[in-house]
């Protein structure tokens, strides 16, 4: 719609050309339509910014995500490899029972954590 008065500013010869049967608003009622005009290129203009930082805020998204495959990747690969070495510990290879409920022989021995103290000598 600027363009458009600003071409009839600069070639008036354009009115002629438009059906003139139609009366064409009042200046004063032509003047409303630069308030708006302002209006609607300021909302442009703000959508074009809000547009941009919607555009970086779904970069960064997808950013990060990218980064928490890779992360979850690596700690998937870290808990196979925890659970090898715990399957491997769990045959009881050091003679012990794999419950913890007893002990594998009679005799006496500490519970595991116990601090055994010594005397010491004069």
């Amino acid at each position: 719609m600027r363009r458009l008065l600003i071409a009839i500013e600069r070639t008036p010869e354009i009115l002629e050309a438009i059906d003139m049967t139609r009366t064409i608003g009042r200046p004063i009622q032509l003047a409303g339509f630069a308030g708006r005009l302002a209006r609607a290129e300021r909302i442009e203009t703000e959508l074009a910014v809000t547009g941009e930082r919607y555009d970086t805020v779904l970069d960064d998204i997808a950013d990060q995500h990218a980064a928490l495959k890779t992360h979850v990747g690596s700690l998937e690969t870290t808990r196979s490899a925890l659970d090898q070495v715990i399957a491997r510990m769990a045959p009881g290879s050091n003679g012990g029972p794999n419950d913890g409920s007893e002990f594998s022989s009679g005799s006496d021995v500490a519970a595991v954590g116990q601090v055994i103290e010594g005397r010491a000598e004069a």
